[in-house]
């Protein structure tokens, strides 16, 4: 069903409308630009694979960030004042356009303010409500365990028998150094559930908005920072040891991804224990997202399954062998907290 537009914005007090442009971007919900004669804005059609209550509790998570100031933009009301629009089974929520830009890697600010934005996230939503329904971590040794046993189940010729045990086993080794119970003690918070590139806007070094609160998940504060780490600091290699039909461009960069953890420890400090987990936590990070890349293309053939799998195996002994070095570098003392100060531009129309 196309998107009606403009039935949509007449429960809106948003003037009249002007043009629309679809997003580029984004797999799941139907985005559409929007401008109107009182100013620019984001008009969302929701997919339906999310409840009606999902969205009016994400609805409720943007109001209590909008609320502390933390630079994200509000969901606008209708005429009613309900800021869900539900019609024929569907639901519509328009915010106001935020005039940002990408993330630069050329400009070392803004890796600053990652860092310490998603701290400030954090610090955010300290005593905010759990979200709603059974919860799952987002990166653990059982998600790689399970997923190896399913893609053995389905390997009925044997061709990646070898490497999918190897998976399992050092799944099975991670689990021992990290165990559920202990994951369990580390400070937990609604993370935000889908760090990367795309959900930062800026304005010249400064965040003027984090986007997508669609994941969001009561689980380690160190699943979003293993996030962050990937989509912000890593390295793009393309050699005879570093597979390239895998999920991931490389390994991460040493030096950016310390700047980050320093600019997110600098306004919440991290415990010992999160420092020690966080290595195996992007080494588990990578090993499940080369799994579910080989789960969703049952089509592919064994020897791109064999190269995605050959690029987990490589980060994670890569990971293996850095870790130590690594919790060293990112044990950094506990400072006074920090402030974020935001951009006057972050929420403009």
């Amino acid at each position: 069903m196309p998107l009606d537009i403009g039935r949509v914005l007449s429960f809106y007090d948003l003037g009249t409308l002007e043009s629309a442009t679809r997003a580029y971007r984004g797999y799941v919900n139907e985005t559409v630009f929007v401008q109107t004669s009182q100013g620019r804005f984001v008009l969302r059609r929701n997919h339906r694979r999310l409840s009606e209550e999902v969205h009016r509790y994400r609805h409720t998570l943007i109001t209590w960030l909008v609320r502390r100031r933390f630079p994200t933009p509000p969901v606008l009301p209708t005429r009613d004042g309900d800021t869900l629009l539900v019609l024929e089974g569907r639901s519509y929520e328009v915010m106001p356009f935020v005039n940002g830009k990408d993330y630069d890697s050329t400009h070392p600010g803004q890796l600053d303010n990652v860092g310490a934005t998603l701290a400030h996230y954090h610090r955010a939503v300290a005593d905010f409500a759990l979200p709603l329904g059974e919860q799952s971590v987002r990166y653990s040794a059982q998600n790689v365990m399970a997923l190896t046993e399913r893609l053995i189940e389905r390997d009925v010729m044997s061709e990646l028998s070898d490497i999918l045990r190897w998976y399992d086993t050092r799944a099975a080794h991670l689990r021992s150094v990290l165990s559920s119970e202990a994951y369990e003690q580390l400070p937990h918070v609604v993370i935000h559930g889908d760090i990367h590139r795309d959900n930062f806007l800026f304005v010249n070094n400064e965040v003027a908005a984090l986007l997508d609160f669609d994941q969001v998940a009561w689980d380690g504060r160190i699943a979003d920072l293993a996030d962050a780490i990937v989509g912000f600091a890593t390295d793009c290699i393309t050699t005879s040891n570093m597979l390239t039909w895998g999920v991931y461009t490389g390994p991460i960069i040493e030096e950016c991804a310390t700047r980050l953890v320093a600019a997110y420890a600098a306004v919440a400090p991290l415990s010992e224990a999160e420092v020690w987990a966080l290595p195996l936590i992007i080494e588990l990070l990578w090993l499940q997202g080369e799994l579910g890349r080989v789960f969703s293309t049952p089509e592919g053939a064994p020897d791109y399954h064999l190269n995605v799998l050959e690029q987990g195996r490589w980060l994670s002994n890569w990971m293996s062998e850095r870790s130590d070095h690594l919790v060293r570098r990112w044990s950094f003392p506990r400072p006074e907290r920090g402030r974020l100060i935001l951009p006057t531009t972050a929420q403009a129309a």
